[in-house]
C-alpha cells in the first residue's frame, strides 16, 4: 500500500515538474515594452487567422453567431 502511494506521489511530482519547466521556457511579457506588445499583437493576429480559417473550413458565415472566440 505504501509503495503504491509512493509511486502515485512520484508520478504527480514528475507531472508538476514538467509543467513548471514548460512554464519557465516561455519568456516573460510585460505590457510596456514594444517587443512584448508586438509579440502579443502577432499572437492575436495568428489566433484571428486560425479562427477565420476554421470558420471557412466549417462553412460558418461572417455574420453567424457560432463564431469561435
Amino acid at each position: 500500500m505504501l509503495q503504491v502511494l509512493g509511486l502515485i506521489a512520484l508520478a504527480i511530482a514528475i507531472i508538476v515538474t514538467m509543467y513548471d519547466l514548460r512554464l519557465s521556457l516561455s519568456p516573460e511579457t510585460c505590457s510596456e515594452c514594444p517587443h512584448c506588445r508586438a509579440r502579443a499583437e502577432a499572437e492575436r493576429r495568428r489566433q484571428e487567422e486560425l479562427a477565420r480559417d476554421y470558420a471557412r473550413r466549417m462553412g460558418i458565415d461572417e455574420d453567424d453567431d457560432r463564431k469561435i472566440g
